[in-house]
């Protein structure tokens, strides 16, 4: 019989599927087993178990070896394949063999869970983790490879972890300033955080000595900068942006500072979706 592993029943798994834990499925999971426990020892040890039984008691020793194996519980998975070896192997087993072999079983579970930490999340954070572009929606449609720094910085932040969350969110808005400078061709020869400053300097120039291709985009231009200027104001005493590239004055990040960093770039890059032309915008590497 193969064994429970992730490979052999769920192909690849993602970090994030391994992760994922409902303390619910195992206390099912062991309530099962202990019942089965205390039905075997209810008989004589030497009594046969029902084929009913057995039939019912290999599909879930199955689905657990699965479950098992996902969280990397070793010693539960080798224990689960065991059993389910032993129920295919013999065509009579008795009451105490299961019980001694479920018992087992449980005491290896019990073991390793006291091993594993449980992370706990609110409502709100759970809701970050399972839905990290929602109200982004309009901006990965708009620009699709943002969505993955997004779904990180929402995630990020729903562990609090508030600096990892801006270093992602600040990708996004890097992705936001190179659109608008390379629409308006002030881009630079290395694209980056530079072309922000090279955008003010454009937007402080009186409307008559703008180029023609100032002109046409004068409107974008002088309604995007309030919301750079947000995103500037939000970060001034943590984040410096020397030339082409964030520089961290300070990594202490309270949530609501890292909230109001977040929701200035939300609403940049809102904005910009709206905006900007249709034609694809490319990140230069």
């Amino acid at each position: 019989m193969e064994e429970y592993t992730t490979k052999s029943f769920y192909g690849v798994v993602s970090l994030l599927d391994m992760m994922e834990i409902y303390a619910s499925f195992f206390v099912e999971a062991t309530n099962k087993f202990v019942a089965w426990e205390r039905l075997s020892a209810a008989s004589p040890a030497e009594n046969e178990i029902k084929p009913e039984w057995i039939a019912q008691l290999f599909s879930e020793i199955g689905a657990f070896g699965v479950l098992c194996a996902s969280h990397g519980f070793k010693s539960s998975t080798q224990q689960c394949n065991r059993i389910a070896l032993e129920i295919k192997a013999k065509r009579v087993l008795k009451c105490g063999d299961i019980e001694t072999r479920l018992g087992e079983l449980r005491r290896r579970f019990e073991d390793e869970l006291k091993e594993l930490p449980f992370f706990q999340l609110s409502p709100q954070e759970l809701t970050l983790y399972k839905s990290p572009r929602a109200g982004w929606e309009t901006i990965t449609d708009r620009f699709p490879k943002t969505a993955i720094d997004i779904d990180e910085c929402s995630r990020c932040f729903a562990f609090g972890r508030y600096g990892a969350a801006l270093f992602h969110v600040l990708l996004v808005a890097e992705y936001g300033v190179i659109a608008l400078a390379k629409l308006l061709g002030v881009e630079g020869d290395k694209p980056g955080w530079g072309a922000l400053e090279r955008l003010e300097k454009l937007s402080s120039k009186p409307y008559k000595d703008r180029s023609s291709l100032e002109q046409q985009y004068s409107k974008i231009l002088d309604s995007m900068m309030p919301f750079a200027h947000s995103m500037k104001n939000e970060w001034r005493h943590k984040i410096n942006h020397v030339e082409n590239k964030i520089e961290w004055v300070d990594t202490d990040f309270s949530p609501q500072m890292a909230a109001n960093i977040i929701g200035s770039v939300r609403g940049f890059m809102d904005k910009l979706a709206f905006s900007l032309p249709n034609a694809e915008i490319k990140k230069p590497r």
